[in-house]
């Protein structure tokens, strides 16, 4: 499964396409305790298209912490809550 997901972040749209994959290992890795901003730098840079790679590495470079909101925007958008609820 892949979702292809927008941001606007600033003034520029980037686009990205989340795999089940890259999603799950983000998940992964910030559950088994990892690096919130290692994990979630991976999971924006494996996602983003190729064309706009510089362009987000030059974003994530001039804001420390956009990593950790834009993969928290990605994964609210690719894995939205859903409600469940325990019938007894």
């Amino acid at each position: 499964m892949k979702k292809q997901i927008v941001l606007t972040i600033g003034t520029s749209e980037f686009k990205f396409a989340v795999t089940a994959n890259d999603h799950a290992d983000f998940v992964d890795v910030v559950s088994r305790g990892g690096s919130m901003c290692s994990g979630a730098h991976n999971f924006v840079m494996r996602s983003i298209s190729a064309e706009q790679k510089d362009e987000l590495k030059s974003l994530l470079t001039e804001s420390p912490g956009a990593e950790v909101q834009i993969a928290g925007a990605l994964k609210a958008e690719f894995s939205p809550v859903l409600e469940i609820a325990v019938k007894k």
